[in-house]
């Protein structure tokens, strides 16, 4: 298996597909794209167990050719965006590989304004790391390095001085929120934020060790085991974050799964509700047409791009968008910072629930109902995607087509997006109409196309 390169950086199985000499390659690399110099590089991780040896090497590789370096460790990766976009620091680089397997890691690569690096700089580190001989010899003077121990309590601040967001009102609500950490990146940070925000916490996987005890994304098939916990709780609700902590999953008062599509809806339902603007609401190809409900409901507009968060970040920009983010459970609030975060994420939805004086469960009913599946293939069965899309177009002549992202089939009724995936060796296919035997019928018809 080969390394995979995407918009989302590097990311591969340790030791199999990802060497170390690919991180000090990559890292090599990316110090010479960010040409501030003078300025250091922040390095952090989510927990995974390869983690440390991986960020020591990286480290010591900066160090070793004089590139001062901001040591956060352990922090989640919203957390270092932040960083980096509200202080001067030249990037960061950030180990991880997101909702993968515990066996997979990767690096995470953050401009100076703390967004992802966009496509021609991702195009010129791969190039650089790719094709340069970097026969490194030491400099004389080493880079410095320093630890930034309040990275946490510094996004919690940022987040509580979002200006819609009514904290003593939230306080007053004692929330009891089911906590699912994924023993990932958020144990600490999630935990401190709610309790600063008087939840009474029940917490999970709350050891940052890395090790995960189901599969860390958070989609509604890996996560029926919270439900019960929720119910032995009492508790109002439950949040679940991957283990680099930039998505978030919700589970209702009752124990129902919300599918992690409506977190987005449900965030940009109490956004739009606060601010009154005709700003645009930006999302990718494959989110749910709820979203384009809601906006509606508050005569916006949705604004679609590429699957990505930098894809999707450059559009807010372009934009001055209210609010963006992914399907996947990730929400971008500019008002924090360009970066799918999971704590601004959990703070918008408990105030909602506090300012409307609601259940989740309530929310959750009035929420436009759309069916979705989620499918995919594995390309180590070699796909050919344009083939794929060429049968596609003719099998669905009745269809209009956007093929930014390999190919998006939209019907008055339903839609059909089909691409290769960014963060896996798939190809994905997500289907979504309101008309559950009509999406599950769209999809067995499609397989015999293939």
């Amino acid at each position: 298996m080969e390394l995979i390169k995407s918009v989302s950086g590097i990311r591969g199985i340790y030791n199999k597909s990802l060497h170390l000499n690919d991180i000090s390659k990559y890292g090599y690399a990316f110090s010479e794209v960010q040409k501030q110099s003078s300025l250091p590089i922040l390095v952090a991780r989510d927990s995974r167990q390869s983690g440390l040896k991986i960020t020591t090497h990286l480290i010591d590789a900066l160090l070793n050719i004089g590139r001062d370096v901001i040591d956060c460790d352990i922090i989640p990766t919203p957390t270092a965006q932040l960083i980096v976009d509200k202080f001067e620091i030249a990037g960061a680089i950030i180990i991880t590989a997101s909702h993968n397997p515990q066996e997979w890691n990767g690096m995470k690569f953050i401009d100076d304004d703390g967004t992802f690096l966009d496509k021609i700089k991702n195009e010129e580190l791969f190039n650089l790391a790719d094709n340069r001989d970097f026969n490194i010899k030491n400099v004389d003077i080493k880079g410095k390095k320093t630890n930034y121990l309040d990275a946490i309590d510094f996004h919690i601040k940022n987040i509580f001085d979002i200006d819609f967001i009514d904290i003593k009102k939230i306080q007053k609500k004692q929330f009891k929120i089911v906590l699912d950490t994924i023993n990932g990146a958020s144990c600490y940070g999630f935990k401190k934020l709610l309790e600063e925000l008087n939840c009474e916490v029940i917490h999970i996987n709350d050891i940052p060790n890395g090790i995960f005890l189901r599969n860390p994304e958070p989609k509604t098939e890996n996560l029926s085991e919270i439900s019960p916990i929720v119910l032995e709780n009492s508790a109002d609700l439950a949040f679940v974050t991957d283990p680099d902590g930039d998505r978030l999953a919700v589970l209702d008062n009752k124990g129902e799964i919300i599918i992690e599509e409506n977190t987005l809806v449900i965030c940009a339902d109490e956004v739009l509700s606060r601010i009154k603007t005709q700003k645009p609401v930006v999302t990718n190809l494959s989110t749910t047409s709820a979203l384009d409900d809601i906006a509606l409901k508050y005569n916006n507009k949705v604004i679609r791009t590429a699957v990505g968060e930098i894809n999707v970040v450059k559009e807010m920009m372009a934009t001055n968008a209210t609010i963006g983010g992914e399907g996947n459970g990730g929400v971008i609030l500019p008002q924090s910072h360009y970066g799918r975060d999971a704590f601004v994420g959990a703070i918008i939805i408990l105030n909602h629930l506090a300012e409307n004086n609601i259940t989740l469960n309530d929310v959750s009913k009035k929420l436009p109902k759309y069916f979705m599946l989620k499918e995919k293939i594995d390309l180590a069965q070699q796909v050919d995607l344009k083939k794929i899309i060429s049968i596609v177009k003719k099998n669905y002549t009745d269809c209009t087509f956007d093929e930014r992202d390999g190919v998006k089939v939209i019907s008055n009724d339903y839609w059909i997006h089909i691409r290769k995936s960014n963060t896996e060796p798939i190809l994905r296919i997500y289907i979504e109409s309101k008309n559950e035997a009509l999406t599950h019928k769209l999809f067995s018809n499609l397989k015999y196309l293939f």
